[in-house]
């Protein structure tokens, strides 16, 4: 059995290049699945806890995502201000997973709220 075949029929799958028809709707979800996870962690889950753990994970890889989503040349400005602030929020998430008193959730799940509802009013 060739060893290429695996990774031919990869390459021809479309799991290996995904197609989003709905990049708005793909944008929100994410936006809605990190405001979840922001929430989760506004609650204060006990420190290096499994929860705690995940939804810290899953909170940078949403940032992950809508920071690398960003058009930096047709958004320009506003390209530049969103990346700001989800670099502000994965700030945030990192100082409360590292214990940090200064971590402020609270003021990141009010920022990714702000950005949700706006986002979600202009479709």
């Amino acid at each position: 059995m060739n060893k290429f075949i695996g990774q031919q029929a990869y390459q021809n799958n479309s799991v290996a290049n995904p197609q989003i028809d709905d990049a708005h709707g793909a944008v929100s979800v994410c936006l809605e699945t990190l405001l979840h996870n922001l929430k989760v962690l506004a609650d204060k889950p006990p420190h290096g806890s499994e929860l705690f753990n995940r939804v810290s994970s899953k909170c940078l890889t949403a940032i992950y995502i809508l920071q690398t989503s960003l058009d930096f040349e047709k958004g320009a400005v506003i390209a530049d201000n969103l990346f700001k602030l989800y670099e502000y929020v994965k700030y945030q998430v990192i100082a409360n997973s590292k214990g940090d008193e200064v971590a402020d959730i609270d003021q990141a799940v009010s920022i990714i709220s702000e950005i949700y509802s706006s986002w979600n009013s202009i479709k």
